[in-house]
């Protein structure tokens, strides 16, 4: 028997393993994992993710376009509505925008740290190129970090 609040778990939020999201969140999350786990890539990083060893992941979403991965915190911020038109033309999904956060947050710190700090032209980083021209690639491959969001009615759709 739990003896205080504090001994409770927090019923606004899950976990999936060394993840934990907002319960709330929980149907858009495996939504976005199931259409992005198809791929054996996308797979992998999902599998890194929630069995992460040494490190806890929290998901935080959000309706303003913004999708990012602080490392300070090992926080990823995810719009679950948010998808990406390409500067060529092509489309990505917001489940997409998740995976791309997540190969973020499982790469090494280090590794991570070091190719954040490397520019590259038209990545921003080769943090940023590495997960456009890798993991990212099995949807509307784009060559850029650059894009323009609009809004769609779940994390699978890229047309609204």
């Amino acid at each position: 028997m739990l003896s205080s609040l504090a001994d409770r778990p927090n019923a606004s939020t899950i976990h999936r393993g060394t993840l934990t999201l907002p319960r709330a969140s929980e149907r858009l999350y495996e939504q976005a994992k199931n259409f992005l786990c198809r791929d054996p890539s996308e797979r992998t990083l999902f599998a890194r993710l929630e069995g992460a060893r040494g490190r806890h992941f929290t998901l935080t979403v959000n309706r303003r376009n913004d999708d990012h991965f602080d490392p300070n915190t090992d926080t990823i911020a995810w719009d679950p509505y948010s998808a990406l038109r390409t500067s060529s033309g092509g489309r990505q999904s917001p489940a997409l925008g998740l995976g791309h956060e997540i190969d973020h947050a499982v790469e090494s710190r280090a590794a991570e740290q070091r190719l954040s700090h490397w520019r590259v032209a038209g990545y921003d980083n080769a943090e940023e190129r590495r997960v456009i021209c890798g993991s990212e690639r099995h949807e509307s491959a784009r060559s850029d970090h650059s894009g323009t969001c609009y809004r769609v009615s779940s994390p699978i759709r890229i047309l609204a």
